[in-house]
């Protein structure tokens, strides 16, 4: 009994402390500069949404958020670097979620695993994606497109921003679904990509629907449909995929934080926290939602939760296509 006993003492002097130095470990932080991993390159979406998140926790924890881009292996270099960071809540890692949810199975050699080595803090923002033609094709809709690629398999081409991205494997997943033969052509940046489509040397590409929007509304692109599961408010015209004849198809680019794995629970809630109250504030909205971001601001729960639901989305599309990067 009394064995029984001290055990069950040390068991709650032993949660009290743990319990004690969390609640400390949030207090005390932040304690100095906060570096945030962007694992894209300066300008695009997922820099402008660092940008502006860095902006509100600077002024919301006191503290200076500096931002580093390092957009080398689709993400893949920056997060097997951030994996090995110390988890103390001063550095963090904004991704897009290929980094963490299409790399593990594309890549044949990754440093990292993101449910091992990370820990999820926030769903920050959701960017739909849109399927864009030249303004001059002659594939007016959906149905136009579905009916050539099938009439001629392998002749219609669609672009990417290289390989492993959502604009590569959410193509590769269009064409599960449609048992269609699309030929894919890598590019290095969107702006290479967005001057072959315009010059009709491309046919197609799946992109985000603030690069597209422009461009629609400017009367260089069409847009066929979004690949969202309801219409955007920015764009009401343009029909999703599904409701156009790809029932269940849908492809969006998810921006996230995470922390490393070992980073105390406080200091994880703590940013959650942050990033819902930047979320809210009105300049985070002015900065993000004209360019057709979703504001989610996920708990941690929520995130790991998405997290799952994707890999195992992403990984059964590059399972079935056989698509592999020999790195």
């Amino acid at each position: 009994m009394k064995s029984r006993t001290a055990g069950s003492f040390a068991t709650a002097i032993l949660g009290f402390m743990l319990w004690g130095n969390s609640a400390l470990a949030q207090e005390a932080y932040p304690s100095k500069t906060i570096q945030m991993v962007v694992t894209t390159a300066a300008g695009g979406a997922l820099d402008l949404v660092a940008r502006t998140l860095a902006e509100r926790l600077s002024e919301q924890m006191k503290q200076p958020v500096i931002i580093e881009n390092n957009p080398a292996g689709n993400g893949s270099v920056a997060a097997g670097q951030f994996a090995r960071a110390t988890p103390d809540g001063h550095t963090l890692m904004m991704v897009v979620d290929s980094t963490i949810t299409i790399n593990p199975h594309l890549y044949k050699n990754v440093s990292y695993d993101p449910f091992r080595d990370f820990a999820p803090i926030s769903v920050v923002t959701r960017l739909p994606l849109v399927l864009v033609v030249s303004a001059e094709s002659k594939l007016d809709n959906l149905s136009s497109l579905l009916a050539r690629a099938k009439a001629d398999p392998g002749k219609l081409t669609y672009a990417s921003t290289g390989l492993g991205t959502h604009l590569h494997i959410g193509m590769e997943l269009f064409k599960l679904m449609t048992k269609t033969d699309i030929l894919h052509v890598p590019y290095r940046a969107t702006t290479g990509a967005m001057a072959d489509l315009m010059g009709g040397r491309i046919d197609m590409i799946l992109i985000g629907q603030s690069s597209a929007k422009s461009q629609v509304d400017a009367g260089k692109l069409r847009a066929l449909g979004i690949a969202s599961a309801e219409r955007s408010s920015l764009m009401p015209t343009t029909p999703t995929i599904a409701e156009s004849g790809v029932p269940g198809y849908e492809a969006s680019s998810m921006f996230a934080i995470l922390a490393p794995a070992t980073t105390p629970p406080a200091i994880i809630e703590r940013l959650a926290q942050e990033v819902k109250k930047a979320s809210t504030h009105e300049k985070f909205i002015a900065a993000l939602a004209p360019q057709g971001m979703e504001i989610i601001a996920s708990t941690p729960a929520e995130m790991d939760k998405a997290m799952k639901e994707t890999s195992k989305k992403w990984g059964d599309v590059i399972t079935a296509t056989g698509t592999t990067i020999n790195q």
